[in-house]
């Protein structure tokens, strides 16, 4: 049913008219892993490995209709009370998934598309035990930099945050940051809070630390005035067509999740809210 509407809704361009009412505000879209066709169906209950066919799909729509800008280039017009360029759209993946390396990487560049990919420095190091996916190795992360791909922070070993004291905090940031500046040599480094969750406490401690920026599970656009460290993001999903994914860039699914809020707010809280349908890495999870 939702896929139905969301197609009548695109192809009566209702979707283009809130894309327009909300070409000022920038999206950061997250993505985790891309799958080549040909490969089996990965096991994916948090559905995050997108096939590489429905991928492109969705770059083809970014590139018709949006103007996709590094994370750094928004962050600087932010700090500097720039207005944003319209439509603008900042690709980001989460995990550090070996497949970005293998799949995404090559595609983003043929198309001249930047994106920043968020690494879980355990998992390149090799110090978290094996959990059945691959990642990527500081070879390819320092071949990746070096290619054009801003490399950030999603921590040391992916816990939650605000689960922890705030000495755990800092070593998870500040040891995840002095890892991939050793790798990277990057100006900046912005963070990706691990499931989207912070607190003013750990965002405050990120600030101090150096990171660049902090992007939470929380669903939404950023307009001008966002906070650096509480900046929203758009999860795309594995099963996203191209209906459902031009209403989820063009701000529609926000809506529709501040509807629910307010007009059905017990099934908002007894299902988990569309914001974090893939913000769950399975790289902690047992």
């Amino acid at each position: 049913m939702k896929r139905f509407l969301f197609a009548l809704l695109k192809a009566t361009r209702v979707i283009s008219l809130l894309a327009w009412l909300n070409r000022g505000k920038a999206t950061i879209l997250c993505y985790h892993s891309v799958v080549e066709d040909g490969q089996p169906a990965p096991h994916d209950p948090h559905k995050q490995h997108i096939r590489l066919s429905l991928f492109l799909e969705h770059l083809d729509h970014l590139q018709e209709n949006y103007r996709v800008i590094p994370l750094d280039h928004f962050l600087r017009a932010l700090r500097n009370k720039q207005r944003l360029p319209d439509y603008s759209i900042v690709l980001t993946f989460d995990d550090g998934f070996h497949d970005f390396f293998s799949v995404a990487a090559k595609e983003l560049s043929e198309r001249q598309l930047p994106a920043t990919v968020f690494i879980i420095t355990g998992r390149a190091d090799s110090t978290l035990p094996p959990n059945g996916e691959s990642f990527l190795s500081w070879q390819e992360v320092e071949q990746l930099t070096r290619s054009g791909i801003q490399v950030g922070s999603h921590t040391c070993s992916h816990p939650r945050l605000p689960d922890l004291s705030l000495a755990e905090v800092r070593r998870e940031l500040a040891d995840s940051r002095t890892a991939i500046l050793d790798h990277t040599k990057q100006a900046d480094l912005p963070l990706s809070y691990p499931y989207g969750e912070t607190s003013e406490p750990v965002s405050q401690l990120a600030r101090s630390l150096g990171y660049s920026c902090g992007i939470t599970g929380e669903l939404g656009q950023n307009s001008s005035d966002a906070d650096i460290f509480a900046l929203r993001r758009t999860v795309i999903a594995s099963d996203d067509d191209l209906a459902t994914f031009a209403a989820r860039v063009s701000g529609l699914t926000e809506w529709v999740h501040r509807l629910r809020q307010i007009f059905r707010p017990e099934e908002v809280n007894e299902r988990e809210p569309e914001a974090s349908l893939a913000c769950r890495s399975p790289a902690n999870q047992t």
